[in-house]
């Protein structure tokens, strides 16, 4: 059954926190990941050769922490339009959060054989599936669900479309240049947000002017 909108729904408003609850607790796992060097003979020389090593750890905690923060700030985004529910959008979302509550494996498993492509493209995938299950819980919402509000203009829903493009296309280009060198492939990250700019570039319009 279709509730009412966020504000005077607490049943929705359950549904978002869950779902900032989700993301909050993978971005902590992803830290937890990282453990304090062990030393059988502690030193300031071996504490720096540690923390070198240590360094593929900390750069996947950095990297996924950005991306997944992006996912939810784009999750944040689409819920502000939503404003009724139904057990479609719920499944969807769940979905989306299963595959979310992933990305800390492949995280720390390519951490630690950062020299592997399978890790990487298992890494990057996890990602996309992210990405594009959101775009599938944004969809259901603008089309056979038809839970958006009606102040919500169809300019402001081909947006919001187009943009949910930018990291399944990074991840893209990412596992190509992966077949080629696993140690450029990451590179790829940073064009989410070219990409976003590319697909959205009225992307600095007011949210009240949407």
């Amino acid at each position: 059954m279709i509730q009412e909108t966020p504000e005077t729904s607490l049943s929705f408003e359950r549904v978002v926190f869950f779902s900032d609850a989700v993301f909050a607790i993978v971005i902590t796992l992803l830290v937890l990941e990282i453990k304090p060097p062990h030393l059988e003979h502690p030193g300031e020389t071996e504490l720096h050769h540690a923390l070198i090593e240590l360094i593929p750890k900390f750069t996947g905690f950095v990297v996924s922490f950005l991306i997944v923060g992006m996912m939810w700030i784009e999750h944040h985004r689409i819920f502000r339009y939503i404003g009724l529910y139904d057990g479609g959008l719920l499944w969807r979302n769940l979905l989306l959060l299963l595959c979310v509550s992933f990305v800390p494996f492949p995280t720390a498993l390519f951490s630690e054989f950062y020299w592997s492509r399978t890790a990487f493209i298992l890494y990057t995938a996890s990602f996309a599936a992210v990405a594009l299950t959101k775009l599938w819980v944004w969809h259901y919402a603008i089309g056979t669900g038809q839970l958006v509000g009606t102040n919500v203009s169809d300019t402001v829903k081909r947006r919001i479309s187009r943009r949910s493009w930018a990291v399944p296309m990074a991840c893209g280009v990412a596992i190509l240049l992966s077949l080629f060198s696993v140690w450029i492939a990451p590179v790829a990250f940073v064009l989410i947000p070219l990409f976003a700019r590319l697909l959205d570039p009225t992307s600095r319009v007011r949210a009240t002017e949407e």
